[in-house]
């Protein structure tokens, strides 16, 4: 196939480019500037153009290509030295180049996009099927460049593929290549300075250059394909402390680690599973396995890697690159010496010349170097122009004529004001370039600063109006819902507070756990399966991080993005015992605030207090509740807590299983004690109004129910599971 490439010089280009050369693919690229030092290994043909030229139309009429690749987000010109002035030329040219394509009528077209369009953060891998939120001005432009790309292809019914890469890992060849990659700027700086910085919030999807140009030619080759988008990753999340530690491990000395973690929370991972189930997708090399051979070639090729004034050269390497400077700083002065015999020489034979003698060739000498390279290299080349002129005159008359003579010192004169006059100007016009260059880089540092100052508003704005909109949930408020936990039921209490946590906190996997004095926490109620995913029963001294924020009464944030883990979660205590605990599992990063957690603790405190009087009231009811000497409620205390758990149930709130005995070899009443004593604290014993004994088991499964029954056997007790439960 004829395959034409758009974009300049990269390590994407290279591997693109040779992966479809060994295929036996015609490449074609055009470059997008007019730069022909740029080189093209495997390319047949190259189109010195920028984007937006007029010729590009010609181009692809010439080379009529079956497959347009346009590199985007890898593009080698979009160097980032300025972002506005490349995203406004981008953008221009983008047009330009589909335009051209289009008319075509043929081909197919792949934009190669990337994970920077997602501004925001993201708990899990992330599916083409959520919207990206561009911050920043490169990021803004690829989206725009698909958006573009989407336009031809739902508008015009054109073969269009959009591909989102995660961040790529590849070994670099230099020190400009390693800048482009999380991990290798990272082996980069621990190579130079033998120091990197981390930060634990701040996960990506690494996936290997080698593995994603695999799955660009998939798309490349196929004949069709089911979806206009794909995402290219390994969809396997790697904080930089990961990356940290693998450097370390790999760089053979002690290395600085550098703790730079801050609230602001970054995770996106591109999901894959749409490229992997229509095309398949093969993991070839690790990040590990790249950081490994990225620090040994760094090792084997330093000079590529580290600068002159580098302090870990040894001897050799320094007494070898002070040479080359000081014969660096001779050239000039070389340079001066050389073309000084030619002028010397040209002066000589101009002077019996009837057409030449009134040249000055010493004048354009000194003029020659005073433009070139400024008032030092004047000031030499005046010297050695008054040597020659001194020489030359010495021909004809004596030493001390020549240096008593009135017009030699008229012409010494003229020959250093000219000479020092335009190298001084020449020197002001570099220093005033130079000058203008470093305020613009100055000014475009400013604009990015501004730009993530901006984006830091905008969230806080964000934050500030959620507040403002989540304003009828304010304390004052709180306190008023949960004053109307009073008017329940005492065990309906619980379920009602579970449904306010959910709406208060805006959170919609919601679990309240029960705390027996052995730290064992036994689920109660929960709002979701994902809420429920730590399990139906959780020792907690086994979860560190829990059991220390709840040791100092803390609420517990998960900063680390912990999957195993809840985002929010609050220990209520009963004097100095742990009773229950509340943990919400869908808290997004940036609501994990201050005033989220003074929230959660007033409205858990608010709940105990409802709960507490509850307790209280069912002690003062005991006597008429329970059996006399038996575990086992009455009959209407016992429909109160059976209808209580199948509403629940209906909700989705809690799991319960409700068992009928209906067999017990030493009597109901005495079966009731024993039933007691096997039981948990969460569950229940009791009579119904059909005078049959029952137990209700809380928060388990049918599994769960089945080794209840086998120990309730053991003793004598038999039981059915009872087909009013409602499940």
């Amino acid at each position: 196939m004829d395959i034409m490439l758009v974009g300049g010089v990269s390590p994407m280009m290279r591997k693109l480019s040779l992966k479809l050369y060994k295929e036996g693919h015609k490449i074609y690229v055009l470059t997008g500037s007019r730069n022909p030092s740029n080189h093209f290994e495997y390319a047949f043909e190259r189109y010195d153009f920028p984007y937006e030229n007029a010729s590009v139309e010609e181009v692809f009429r010439s080379v009529n290509p079956d497959v347009t690749i346009l590199l985007g987000a890898f593009d080698g010109n979009l160097s980032g030295e300025d972002p506005k002035r490349e995203a406004i030329r981008y953008a221009a040219g983008l047009q330009n180049i589909l335009l051209s394509w289009s008319a075509l009528e043929k081909g197919r077209l792949i934009y190669l996009s990337s994970a920077e369009v997602y501004g925001s953060s993201y708990q899990i891998p992330v599916t083409e099927t959520i919207q990206p939120v561009p911050r920043g001005i490169r990021p803004l432009m690829l989206y725009q460049g698909e958006e573009s790309c989407r336009f031809y292809q739902e508008k015009l019914k054109k073969d269009v593929v959009i591909l989102r890469l995660d961040r790529l890992h590849d070994v670099p060849k230099d020190r400009r290549e390693a800048a482009f990659g999380i991990c290798q700027s990272k082996c980069l700086d621990a190579f130079h300075e033998g120091a990197v910085s981390y930060r634990r919030n701040y996960k990506y999807g690494l996936t290997y250059m080698g593995d994603a140009v695999e799955s660009i030619y998939k798309l490349v080759s196929c004949e069709e394909h089911n979806h206009g988008l794909y995402h290219i990753s390994s969809s396997k999340p790697y904080s930089e402390l990961q990356i940290a530690d693998a450097i370390e491990e790999n760089l053979g000395k002690e290395l600085e680690k550098l703790d730079n973690t801050l609230e602001d929370q970054r995770s996106v991972i591109l999901s894959n599973e749409r490229l992997k189930e229509e095309f398949g997708f093969h993991i070839w090399c690790e990040p590990e396995e790249t950081i490994r051979k990225t620090i040994q070639y760094m090792k084997n090729h330093s000079g590529r890697f580290l600068d002159s004034s580098h302090p870990g050269w040894d001897i050799w390497h320094r007494i070898y690159f002070k040479t080359i400077g000081f014969l660096g700083a001779l050239v000039p002065y070389i340079e001066n010496l050389i073309l000084f015999i030619p002028f010397f020489m040209l002066n000589n034979r101009a002077t019996g010349s009837q057409y030449f003698s009134k040249i000055d060739f010493y004048l354009i000498y000194v003029l020659l170097f005073a433009v070139v390279h400024g008032q030092r290299q004047a000031t030499f080349s005046a010297l050695l122009a008054t040597a020659g002129y001194l020489f030359r005159q010495m021909y004809n008359q004596s030493g001390l004529t020549v240096v008593t003579d009135y017009n030699t010192y008229v012409w010494i004169a003229e020959i250093f004001i000219v000479g020092l006059v335009v190298g001084y100007m020449k020197d002001q016009l570099q220093f005033m370039q130079e000058e203008k260059e470093q305020e613009v880089e100055f000014l475009s540092e400013r604009v990015t600063d501004i730009g993530d100052i901006n984006d830091s508003n905008l969230r806080v704005k964000e934050g500030l109006i959620t507040q403002v909109v989540n304003y009828d949930y304010s304390l004052g408020t709180v306190y008023d819902l949960v004053e109307q936990l009073e008017e329940d039921q005492p065990a309906q209490i619980l379920f009602h507070a579970i449904t306010l946590i959910r709406n208060v906190m805006d959170c919609q996997d919601v679990s309240l756990y029960r705390i027996n004095e052995e730290k064992y926490a036994r689920l109660f109620g929960y709002t979701s399966a994902k809420a429920a995913s730590m399990g139906f029963t959780v020792h907690l001294p086994d979860k560190d991080a829990l059991y220390e924020s709840f040791s100092r009464q803390e609420v517990y944030l998960n900063r680390t993005m912990d999957s195993h883990y809840p985002m929010m979660a609050y220990c209520i205590y009963d004097g100095d015992k742990m009773d229950m605990m509340i943990l919400l599992w869908s808290i997004p990063f940036e609501r994990m605030t201050i005033d989220e957690s003074n929230r959660l603790t007033v409205i858990s405190k608010l709940i105990q207090k409802s709960v507490k009087r509850s307790a209280t009231y069912l002690d003062l009811l005991r006597n008429e509740r329970y059996q006399k000497d038996s575990p086992a409620l009455r009959a209407e205390a016992f429909e109160e807590v059976v209808y209580t758990y199948h509403e629940a149930g209906h909700k989705n709130l809690t799991e319960y299983i409700l068992l009928q005995v209906f067999s017990a070899q030493m009597g109901m009443e005495k079966a009731g004690v024993i039933i007691g004593e096997i039981l948990r604290q969460t569950d229940y014993i009791g009579y119904r109004n059909d005078g049959n004994l029952y137990i209700l088991l809380t928060s388990t499964d049918r599994k769960g129910c089945g080794f209840v029954q086998k120990n309730l056997e053991k003793k004598g007790i038999f039981t059915v599971i009872s087909e009013e439960m409602g499940l």
